[in-house]
């Protein structure tokens, strides 16, 4: 009888655990579509200084991003492409935990042109409920997110989105 309770218990408690941990992730600072996105305050590797706010008015696609991330490496060119050809919306790059040094030695041998801002504490990324990356956010000239998802995106399909869902 003891040998069926405890695999019962343990169960129990990892239903408890995940329970308690997804709660936690629905708290005010996850933003999801149909929300307002949150401003915040981030340097450029060059020491600028960035807010959000700067960019009202206009349709703008945040991108958290690690350099040691695969899927983030692998989306760059498409990334890349986005923001020489698509210039409705403004691509910011979050450099999610990572250092001014690491990002400069990412940016120098890949020759990237983007909008890197440094997330080095991760202080906006939890603000916006980022857990993994990339995750991409899209936030229309009023300020509201209209879109939200986690993985490797392409060229065309950020393109569609924006016109679909941020062009309203």
């Amino acid at each position: 009888m003891a040998k069926k309770i405890v695999p019962i218990l343990i169960i129990c408690a990892v239903f408890g655990i995940v329970a308690f941990l997804i709660s936690g992730l629905e708290g005010k600072a996850t933003t999801n579509p149909g929300e307002e996105a949150i401003d915040f305050e981030l340097k450029d590797v060059k020491g600028n200084i960035y807010k959000l706010s700067d960019f009202n008015g206009q349709t703008v696609v945040l991108n958290f991003f690690a350099t040691w991330c695969q899927p983030c490496i692998d989306e760059a060119p498409e990334l890349e492409a986005f923001a020489q050809e698509y210039k409705d919306a403004q691509l910011l790059i979050i450099a999610k935990g990572e250092s001014k040094k690491r990002m400069e030695k990412y940016i120098s041998e890949t020759n990237s042109k983007l909008l890197y801002l440094l997330d080095t504490k991760e202080e906006v990324a939890k603000k916006y409920g980022v857990i993994g990356q990339p995750d991409t956010i899209i936030i229309n000239k009023e300020g509201v997110i209209v879109e939200r998802f986690t993985g490797p995106t392409k060229k065309t399909d950020l393109i569609t989105l924006i016109e679909e869902k941020a062009s309203l």
